[in-house]
């Protein structure tokens, strides 16, 4: 029987609305032309100044050959807020508290846009940007329904800009090497993946020196607590549960080449009194049917904990291994690697002993502890640490350079637009997630389950 690894090579997995994610690492792989001396400098505007804005902005104040020349905000604070953020950078900009009134003036300045407004307003922020011939890097996820999703990868091709959606982990070097390698050749056949998405709870957020009401009025809010808390609302959309959702779907995609067949969820209000109203729990069961005739399942949570830091994993189980992959933002995980291949010692045959210690000296992963106090190198086994243990862990070996995923996911962007490279998240790729995530929350509303057709997934 075929692997998944034979169907990509084939090209018998995924089809004409879902790219493979081997292809997207097929073009990574491409070299890019080696320029002379400093990189083409770029102009760039920025769209919303807040929580993820700041940090774009911070990691652009940083990128050679980037130059930030405008930024927008509605709120006076945080347009003062970004003066301040780059005359530290020593950089000069102009800013503006109308979208609309920047693309007018800046539109001849600058190339591309980085949009990091709250996800209800991206799609009428991208497509203007993109119609001005302007290259948009927008925040995820995609925008508050599958309809405004799907016009801006309409409005991206018509226009023949770049439009790069901000999944962090298609740029990130330990998910690259986990969907390159790990994946299609340490797991065997994939069977099933399970993921968890955990937020720690907070108040509604309130501040003394809102924006002023009429503005509030002006772009869309009844009052400062919506501008401030518009995920909890569902007039801005479905809130946090799309954003975990959305990013764990596409990781689901990718992993076995095609769209789920169908999804099963049911959400609730469990963590907040008053409720809220917006999901703060969501629990989906995604099936796969792939074209060997076989079936896979993955499972997502999505809750709000009691927790002062954000925690996020995804383990994917084939017939050989175990891949665990988890993200602790706040306190630092302290209980082991975050990022390993785990494997079952009663599953091992003689051959796939030799390919296992081939993986260690191709560097894809680390030697597990039993590893490093064999003395002879030519004996590594990844065995047990003990009698006591039927399996043992390797740590994914990739180097970051002290660069997080943000940086790396810009840099892609900003090297796309030199044309040094192809886009790792473009809009068009990225957009079945969408439609997976939306597919959960409509079932968990609904209490059925959704199913999806190949046409649900072309824009």
């Amino acid at each position: 029987m075929q692997n998944r690894r034979d169907f990509l090579k084939m090209g018998i997995v995924g089809s004409a609305f879902l790219p493979t994610f081997a292809n997207l690492i097929a073009k990574a792989d491409q070299k890019a032309p080696v320029g002379q001396g400093k990189p083409r400098e770029i102009n760039i505007g920025i769209v919303g100044f807040g929580t993820m804005g700041k940090i774009l902005s911070g990691y652009l104040a940083r990128c050679e050959g980037v130059r930030v020349r405008c930024v927008c905000d509605i709120w006076k604070f945080r347009v003062k807020q970004a003066e301040r953020d780059f005359k530290s950078y020593k950089q000069e900009i102009n800013t503006y508290l109308d979208f609309q009134e920047m693309l007018e003036v800046e539109a001849k300045n600058i190339e591309a846009v980085i949009v990091s407004t709250p996800d209800w307003l991206h799609c009428e922020q991208v497509c203007a940007c993109l119609r001005r011939q302007l290259h948009v890097y927008c925040a995820a996820p995609m925008a508050e329904t599958l309809e405004k999703s799907a016009k801006m990868c309409r409005v991206a091709k018509a226009s023949g800009k770049l439009l790069q959606i901000g999944y962090l982990r298609r740029s990130s070097p330990t998910y690259q090497l986990a969907f390159k390698h790990v994946i299609p050749e340490m797991l065997g056949r994939l069977t099933f993946a399970q993921a968890e998405s955990r937020r720690p709870m907070s108040p509604m957020f309130m501040c003394k020196r809102p924006p002023k009401q009429d503005v509030l009025s002006r772009f869309g809010y009844e009052n400062a607590e919506q501008y401030l808390n518009w995920r909890w609302f569902r007039k801005y959309g479905p809130g946090l549960a799309l954003s975990f959702l959305a990013s764990q779907a596409d990781l689901f995609c990718q992993a076995w080449g095609v769209p789920p067949h169908s999804v099963t969820a049911v959400g609730g209000h469990d963590s907040y009194r008053p409720s809220r109203e917006n999901l703060d729990s969501l629990s989906s069961i995604f099936e796969f049917k792939l074209p060997d005739g076989l079936t896979a399942h993955a499972t997502h949570h999505f809750a709000m904990a009691y927790k002062r830091t954000r925690f996020e994993f995804a383990e994917f189980n084939g017939i050989r291994a175990i891949l665990h992959l988890s993200e602790t933002y706040g306190l630092p995980k302290a209980d082991g690697p975050s990022n390993y291949v785990r494997r079952t010692i009663n599953l091992s045959g003689i051959e796939y002993e030799k390919k296992w210690r081939a993986f260690v000296d191709k560097g894809w992963i680390l030697p597990s502890d039993y590893d490093r106090e064999c003395k002879d190198v030519a004996e590594f086994d990844c065995g047990p640490s003990g009698y006591n243990d039927m399996s043992t862990i390797c740590p994914l070996n990739v180097k970051r350079d002290g660069k997080s995923d943000v940086m790396f996911h810009l840099e892609n962007f900003l090297a796309a637009v030199r044309g040094e490279a192809t886009l790792n998240a473009p809009a068009d790729q990225v957009f079945a997630s969408m439609v997976v995530a939306f597919g959960a929350i409509r079932s968990a509303a609904r209490r059925e389950t959704v199913y999806f057709k190949p046409s649900d997934f072309n824009p």
